[in-house]
């Protein structure tokens, strides 16, 4: 539990390095590219390293509020990513107008992340 949540911490400083240095677009677009594919990725692991048959089947856990929170979460997170990405590649191309669309985007990215990490571990506390 504490290394999966080291992780995700080890994230949000890539996102705080690809913040700052956001002037390099190569650097920034690497990081923040790596992070997405991290939290793209990063389920696959969970379910393959614990036993979620169990737990959400056997348990019943599916059925309960705090999964399907998460899982909206998480729903909202990849979206953002996509409207992200596509600003993002506006901006590579020149399109200055899209860079406003683009800041308010990453702060609700950075405020779904964490929310995705505190009810991911209030899902592994249970």
């Amino acid at each position: 539990m504490k290394g999966t949540v080291l992780a995700v911490l080890v994230t949000f400083v890539a996102m705080w390095v690809a913040w700052r240095f956001s002037h390099r677009r190569w650097l920034h677009a690497s990081l923040m590219g790596g992070m997405m594919v991290f939290d793209i990725v990063f389920p696959f692991y969970l379910y393959f390293v614990n036993d979620w048959y169990k737990r959400l089947i056997e348990q019943e856990q599916i059925f309960s509020f705090s999964v399907w929170m998460h899982v909206g979460i998480m729903v909202v997170l990849y979206t953002l990513y996509v409207v992200q990405v596509q600003a993002g590649l506006a901006i590579w191309r020149g399109d200055g107008e899209a860079r406003g669309g683009h800041r308010l985007q990453a702060k609700g990215i950075l405020a779904a992340r964490i929310m995705a990490l505190v009810t991911g571990v209030l899902l592994m506390v249970q």
